[in-house]
Order: structure tokens, then C-alpha cells, then sequence
């Protein structure tokens, strides 16, 4: 039978208003978050509230609640007062949608409601054995406990049914990322897109086997014009768009070339450029000692973006300032973490900040084997010490509020640049916590990259399909096992490819 309880008079009143389903789940559980990314696809008209346990207030409610009884079994509220709880919330929440109708209605009435009630009991009978209890999601009851009785076999278990759960979603998700990827490409390709009357520009690159990386993956191959300034001139398979944007732009148009760190999609044409243009070229001091000689690339990478050349005179070395076309001072300014060598330009009259790959976007998964992201977080909160209204990234994304930046889809982005580099300070933060928590605890590196991409939270799945197939193309060169390895680095130094070998004693 149901079980029901009464709500108060304000409660039944605002339940009325709202006519939700309140569903509360226990958010380490990797089957209730996997069940609950479900409800919310098919609960297209909204009828339910999902609401995990670590965030809601179960007093408010309903008194009756008790946070024990809401860890074991899924309980759920409807808008008249009423709560089921086990199986009986299971086919109320399935009665739902049109999809899952037939499954909440037979699921209510023997002998289908004793054959669910017996499945959902074992489940909930073992749920500390099963379940992970990391991954962000250990602000709930008793968490010590589960740890203490969640060994790695039911770590793989859970994260493993997480994911055979979730894997329509993760495909349907990664088809509709590269459809819209791919329409982002073609609605660039080697295209100049001009903003703030001309002062700045980006210049979309690219080669045909380069292609694949931003219809994958999204990440444009872009230079900057700022005022004259030509940033980051791209690699060399790209130097015949580059010489197409040179050649459209006439004399004049750049003064000089500047790069912002050493890697290969930046620096391929510096010398090139500036010979052609017979303009002068600036370049960091570290950025000069990685590209004399510059160090081979791995396969891949040389295959689809091109290896540079080493870096050869004339040139100088960047300053603190850099003066443009017209005066405009810009600061240069020092942001280690995507590699060492990194700078940023930063116009504090127009409150413009060029990140180059300072900034890739605020949940960036599959970083270079030489980031540093202690280091990156340390340059996220200096960068956020300073006035900024548009953000220009390396890779060719502004974010701006401002409406003197006309609009460009896929391009230009409608937020507060503090806002973001905000988030992806709180993201390598949150990152941190998880790595240093999941190594003080002995767990192997699989198991650690596992927590820090929880199936519960959207970034854990949504992305999967292409972290895994920039993975798989690179060969394991970019991956989500770097961006764990970019917190324990030392130094320098970055650390090789490890591989793990299990035995099992019979």
C-alpha cells in the first residue's frame, strides 16, 4: 500500500501553487543520480523537483521526515501532501512521462508492485556497500561510514553502472556537441570577424588536417589583431590562411607580432610574419628558451597542427609594456598554469584582457601534459584583480557584456568575463580538494580522475564522448588523467605516460 503522510496547511497550500512532485535523492548514490539525469530528460512539462538530500531541508518539508529513512529509500512528495517512499516513488515519478506511463502503472498493483518493492529492497539493503561516496558528493550522513565499507570493487561497480545508466544520454550529448561544433566551423571558416570599429580582429586559421579539432572538439584555430598587434599567428600548416587574412588586411595593418607562450598552434609563423611584414616581433624570455631549439612534438600533434620551427633572430624580448599601432599601452603580464612561459596582454584604458589559453573556457577537461594547475590557480586570482569588461581567448571566444561587441554565434558570448575565469577558479579549486582528498586516502590515479568527474554532476557526463575522443587521438597525450597529474607536478617537471598493471590471486 502507499504510504501517505499530511503535510501542514502552508505547505499543502504552496504545493497546490507549485503542483510539483518533490523528489528527494540521496546525490553519492551513482544508480539515484543516474535515475534522476533520466527524470529530468523525460520530465519535459517540469513536474518534478529533484532535490538531493546533502541541499534540502527535510524538516521544512515535511515533519515526519527522517534523514536516515530518505538515505536508504528514494521518498517522494506530491503536491496534495502525500509521500511515497521505495518502490511505490519509483512508479509515482515514472507515471510522469508518457515514455515510462505504462511501467509507474503497472509497478503500482501486484504482482508487479511485490516484484519492484523486492528488487528496490536488495538495493537499498546494500547501499553503503555500493556505493562510492566521492566525487563531491559526500556532504550527507555518515560519510565516514560509507568510506569505511565502500571498497574499490564497489567504487567500479557503482561508477560502472553510473555509466552503462547514463550511456544513451553521454552519445546523445556528444552527437548534438559536434553538430553544433561543426556549425560554429563552418559559420567561421577562414573567416575575419572584425570588432570595436576594426581595433580588433579574429583571424580564423586553419589546414585540411587540422579540420577535425574544432568540428570534435570546438577548439577554433584563431590569431588576434589588436590595434595592429598581430597575437599568437598560428602553426604552420596554417600559414596559407594566414597569408589569405595578410594579404585582405593590406599594408599597415600589422605592426608587430607577439606571441603569448610556446605552443605549436601560437607560434608556428612568428619569425615567418614578421620577415614577410618585416615588422618587429616580441617574445616572453621563457618562451624564447623552450623554442631555442624548439623540442620535437609529439606524433599526433605534429600530424594535424604542424611542428614549429626553432625560434630565430631578429627578435626581442617582451617587456613589462608593450606599445600598439596607435599608443594604446598594454600590460604584460605573467600567467603561468597552462604552461610556464604564459603571459597576457591587458589594456587597462579599454579594460581588455587578451588571455591567449589563460582562459579555455571554465570546465577545460584534457589539458597539455605541461600544465600547472596550482600555479593556474594562483594567475586566476590575479587576473580577477583586475577590470575586465571583454576577455579575448587565444583560441578565439570573447566574453563581453558590452554592447559596443556586436554580436558573432559561437564567437562572441553573452556573460561577465570575471564571471567565468570566477568558475573555473572555483572548478581547479574544487579539483584540488578532490585530488588531495582521493591521494590522502590511497586511492590509484583511475580512481582519483573517477571522483574528480562524478556522474551526478553535468560536466562529468556531458563531455565525456569527447574527452574520450581527444584521448583516443591523441594517444593518451591529452586526457582527464592530465588534468589530476597537472595538481601533483613538481617544479618543472612533467611527469611521463604511467601505466597500471593489476593481478588477481585466485
Amino acid at each position: 500500500m502507499t504510504q501517505a503522510r499530511v503535510l501542514s496547511g502552508v505547505e499543502i497550500a504552496e504545493s497546490r501553487t507549485t503542483r510539483k512532485l518533490v523528489a528527494l535523492y540521496d546525490g553519492q548514490c551513482e544508480v539515484c543520480q543516474a535515475s534522476v539525469t533520466w527524470l529530468r530528460l523525460l520530465d519535459r512539462n517540469g513536474q518534478v523537483e529533484a532535490t538531493a538530500l546533502e541541499t534540502a531541508d527535510i524538516a521544512a518539508l515535511h515533519p515526519s521526515l527522517r534523514m536516515e529513512e530518505c538515505l536508504r529509500q528514494l521518498h517522494v512528495i506530491d503536491s496534495v501532501g502525500r509521500v511515497f517512499v521505495g518502490w511505490n516513488a519509483v512508479a509515482r515519478l515514472a507515471r510522469v512521462s508518457p515514455w515510462t506511463w505504462l511501467i509507474g502503472a503497472l509497478g503500482a498493483v501486484p504482482p508487479f508492485r511485490w516484484l519492484g518493492d523486492a528488487l528496490y529492497g536488495a538495493v537499498a539493503a546494500n547501499r553503503y556497500a555500493i556505493s562510492k561516496c566521492r566525487g563531491g558528493a559526500c556532504g550527507v550522513a555518515r560519510p565516514l561510514q560509507v568510506r569505511k565499507r565502500s571498497t574499490l570493487r564497489s567504487f567500479w561497480t557503482c561508477y560502472s553502472t553510473g555509466l552503462f545508466l547514463r550511456l544513451p544520454i553521454i552519445a546523445l550529448a556528444g552527437l548534438l556537441g559536434i553538430w553544433k561544433q561543426f556549425a560554429v566551423w563552418l559559420r567561421t571558416f577562414r573567416r575575419r570577424i572584425d570588432f570595436l570599429g576594426g581595433r580588433l580582429s579574429i583571424l580564423c586559421l586553419g589546414h585540411p588536417l587540422a579540420e577535425p579539432v574544432p568540428i570534435l572538439f570546438g577548439e577554433l584555430f584563431t590569431g588576434v589583431l589588436y590595434d595592429g598587434l598581430m597575437v599568437d599567428p598560428g602553426s604552420p600548416r596554417m600559414r596559407r590562411s594566414l597569408a589569405r587574412h595578410v594579404r585582405k588586411l593590406g599594408d599597415g595593418a600589422i605592426s608587430a607580432v607577439v606571441a603569448t607562450h610556446h605552443h605549436e598552434e601560437h607560434v608556428g609563423n612568428l619569425n615567418w610574419l614578421a620577415r614577410k611584414l618585416d615588422v618587429p616581433l616580441y617574445v616572453p624570455e621563457l618562451t624564447v628558451r623552450l623554442l631555442q631549439p624548439v623540442a620535437k612534438l609529439p606524433f599526433v600533434r605534429a600530424a594535424i597542427i604542424g611542428q614549429p620551427p626553432s625560434l630565430e633572430s631578429p627578435f626581442s624580448i617582451l617587456g613589462a609594456e608593450l606599445l600598439t599601432a596607435s599608443g594604446r599601452r598594454l600590460e604584460v603580464l605573467p600567467a603561468p598554469g597552462h604552461c610556464n612561459d604564459h603571459i597576457v596582454l591587458y589594456d587597462r584604458a579599454e579594460r581588455l584582457l587578451i588571455a591567449g589559453d589563460a582562459f579555455m573556457g571554465s570546465y577545460f577537461a584534457t589539458p597539455n601534459p605541461d600544465v600547472d594547475s596550482r600555479k593556474w590557480i594562483d594567475t586566476l586570482e590575479r587576473l580577477l584583480a583586475l577590470d575586465i569588461e571583454i576577455l579575448v581567448e587565444g583560441h578565439g571566444h570573447i566574453h563581453t557584456l558590452r554592447d559596443d561587441v556586436s554580436d558573432f554565434p559561437g564567437i562572441v558570448l553573452r556573460e561577465d568575463p570575471k564571471a567565468g575565469l570566477r568558475q573555473k577558479l572555483e572548478y581547479l579549486r574544487w579539483l584540488r580538494g578532490q585530488i588531495e582528498e582521493g591521494l590522502g586516502e590511497g586511492l590509484p590515479l583511475g580512481a582519483v580522475v573517477a571522483t574528480c568527474f562524478p556522474w551526478g554532476k553535468r560536466r562529468g557526463w556531458e563531455t565525456f564522448t569527447r574527452d574520450e575522443l581527444i584521448r583516443i587521438l591523441s594517444l593518451g597525450h591529452f586526457s582527464r588523467t592530465e588534468l589530476v597529474r597537472s595538481f601533483v607536478r613538481h617544479g618543472d617537471s612533467v611527469l611521463p605516460e604511467v601505466w597500471e598493471a593489476r593481478f588477481i590471486r585466485k
